[in-house]
């Protein structure tokens, strides 16, 4: 920037300083009028301040001077009109370069991963779709797979085998116990505990954000011979989403799952029971089958151990379907069911897997 604009001003301010300093003397050279001189002097010189400080200012900023030094030597008349500040940032301080206003960023997609700041892109832009090799169970589940679930035209086909189970013959006093959004490594693991104590099988709908964290305990439901189903990645409500996003919920969880355990589960329940068409038909197309519920103990809820019992001892039927939960702090869920497997065995109940209940 060049300094001659500061220059000029600084000339007209002196200038007017000059006429001012003329004036006040001839007014002084008038008999009788020497207060009166004296005092309209002095606000010239007020004013001529006044003036002078707003522009110091702006000067001192770009000079490296104090305005009030500036503001001095203008109403004194003695700022040399040759002088030319250098505009350089004052000490301790650094030139600042205004940024140019750019496209915002978009957000990131809500299944990406953090990149790495020296993560490199990729070399094509079209991710392949997921092909499972032979994964080994209870391995970590760490790195990205969306890429690989996003670009799927439909669901891969299950091979858990449970599309198959022979079914309890009809009239029998079977029920099947659920349990929803885990897993974890607190609940999830009580409650298999109990499971095995007790010689029954369960059905556990896990969470795909759960099984990213804990793939060993995934991988124990399976093990110990537990069904498995997928209830979507974010526990997201798949009747207020469409194709796209609901594949990615329910193709994520099946790569999770299938890395924790080797397996992609023919069975899948919709978070809060809620369904559409769409999702109707994607399952349909993949084979799978939607598993809801008719018995809530409604632990989810912070319900007591005894009003869950005494909910589930008044409306269990054969056939019943009974929704718990194994996730976080829902341990009075562990403390119900010793106390329902007992209630429901003395009432000649029988306990399998939802695939093994017969077709209503």
């Amino acid at each position: 920037m060049k300094d001659g604009w500061k220059n000029d001003i600084m000339k007209r301010l002196t200038s007017r300083h000059s006429e001012e300093n003329r004036a006040g003397a001839a007014s002084k050279a008038r008999p009788g009028d020497e207060s009166a001189a004296g005092r309209q002097s002095q606000r010239a010189r007020i004013g001529r301040r006044l003036l002078v400080l707003p522009l110091a200012a702006a000067l001192a900023a770009a000079g490296g001077c104090s305005a009030g030094e500036l503001a001095d030597r203008v109403s004194a008349g003695g700022f040399p009109a040759d002088r030319n500040p250098a505009v350089s940032p004052g000490p301790g301080t650094s030139a600042v370069t205004p940024e140019p206003a750019g496209s915002p960023e978009p957000s990131a997609d809500i299944f990406s991963p953090s990149p790495s700041p020296t993560a490199k892109p990729a070399a094509s832009s079209s991710p392949k779709p997921h092909v499972s090799a032979k994964p080994t169970p209870g391995t970590s589940v760490s790195g990205s797979v969306y890429g690989q679930a996003a670009s799927i035209p439909g669901l891969a086909k299950p091979n858990d085998g449970r599309q198959h189970t022979a079914k309890v013959a009809k009239g029998t006093r079977a029920v099947a116990l659920t349990f929803d959004d885990g897993p974890d490594g607190r609940t999830t693991p009580a409650i298999l505990d109990i499971l095995k104590k007790n010689d029954i099988k369960a059905t556990f709908f896990v969470v795909g954000t759960q099984v990213k964290q804990y793939p060993d305990v995934t991988a124990r439901i399976v093990k110990e011979g537990h069904a498995l189903g997928n209830h979507t990645y974010h526990h997201a409500d798949l009747a207020k989403t469409g194709r796209t996003k609901t594949l990615q919920e329910i193709a994520y969880n099946d790569t999770l799952i299938e890395r924790a355990t080797g397996i992609i589960p023919s069975l899948f329940r919709p978070p809060y029971g809620s369904t559409s068409p769409l999702l109707k038909q994607l399952l349909r197309d993949s084979g799978r089958s939607m598993e809801l519920w008719n018995v809530d103990t409604r632990d989810w809820a912070g319900t007591s151990v005894a009003a869950m019992r005494a909910n589930v001892n008044r409306n269990v039927k054969p056939g019943s379907v009974i929704l718990m939960h194994s996730f976080g702090s829902k341990l009075h869920t562990a403390e119900l069911l010793p106390l329902i497997i007992k209630d429901l065995k003395n009432k000649g109940y029988v306990f399998v897997t939802v695939d093994e209940l017969p077709e209503a």
